[in-house]
């Protein structure tokens, strides 16, 4: 979701020239129906989302994220406790959103934890959905600053987001004690900071800084489709790179973004 095209798929997106009509998806629920239709409705997003969450289970793509995760949480010896998705997006009629809601669903499970997910386009039947599945829906809208949990692991989910939360996430975890706590599935940092223009960089201090800390691990794109999970990785950061740089690494100014260029849409 890099760019307004992908809005149905992710986090609110937009370009220069269709803020406005990115900014209407904020502020309206195109998706409400009749309560008198709602139940058809849900049951057929159901059968979409079970359906959607076997392919994911039953892919070799599943069994090389797991490999990948669980090599990570016995590297770091601190069990993920809670999970936090944020972009989502339409995942009462986006394929793309429903495997990686599916996707989502299955590590909950195996990960025996609880799911906290935030999307401002979710409409009500999704909110409902929300709510069946049993996860649970955050109130409000933290753009990705969210601190991790200090007494385990936290594991947070931005799939296809706009770079700034990444870096958000980044800026409110900015100590060695914080961030050892953290692991993120989201845009690779890597290719965020290939993609970036360099007058841009300084925008995202915290992506650009991460080289230093961060450990990355690819999952292999090799599922049935190949847009759900691209351009995906999972980060976390050593103990021993984050407690071998110096303490001026860890000065933490806000980050501030171009307002010609930053995808994120504020609820401010």
């Amino acid at each position: 979701m890099a760019n307004s095209t992908t809005d149905s798929d992710g986090f609110v997106t937009v370009s220069k020239k269709k803020s406005a009509k990115a900014k209407r998806l904020v502020n309206s629920d195109p998706l409400s129906v009749s309560p008198v239709f709602e139940p058809i409705v849900l049951d057929t997003c159901f059968k979409t989302i079970s359906k959607a969450k076997a392919e994911v289970e039953l892919s070799i793509f599943y069994k090389s994220f797991l490999t990948l995760l669980t090599e990570i949480i016995e590297k770091r010896k601190k069990p993920i406790t809670q999970i936090i998705c944020l972009g989502l997006g339409r995942i009462s009629t986006c394929k793309t959103a429903q495997h990686q809601l599916g996707l989502l669903l299955l590590l909950g499970e195996h990960l025996l934890c609880p799911i906290e997910v935030f999307d401002p386009v979710f409409s009500s039947v999704e909110k409902d959905i929300i709510s069946h599945l049993k996860l649970k829906l955050a109130a409000t809208n933290c753009e990705g600053k969210r601190k991790a949990v200090l007494s385990s692991s936290s594991f947070f989910i931005f799939p296809h987001c706009p770079k700034e939360l990444s870096n958000n996430l980044l800026y409110t975890n900015w100590s060695p004690s914080h961030l050892e706590h953290c692991i993120l599935y989201a845009n690779s940092f890597g290719k965020i900071r290939l993609d970036t223009p360099d007058r841009f960089l300084k925008s995202y201090h915290y992506l650009h800084r991460s080289i230093e800390i961060v450990e990355e691990l690819a999952v292999p794109n090799n599922f049935r489709f190949p847009d759900i999970f691209n351009d995906l990785s999972l980060h976390h950061f050593p103990s021993e790179l984050i407690y071998s740089v110096h303490s001026s690494f860890w000065e933490s100014p806000e980050p501030t973004y171009p307002a010609t260029e930053t995808e994120l849409i504020s609820e401010k």
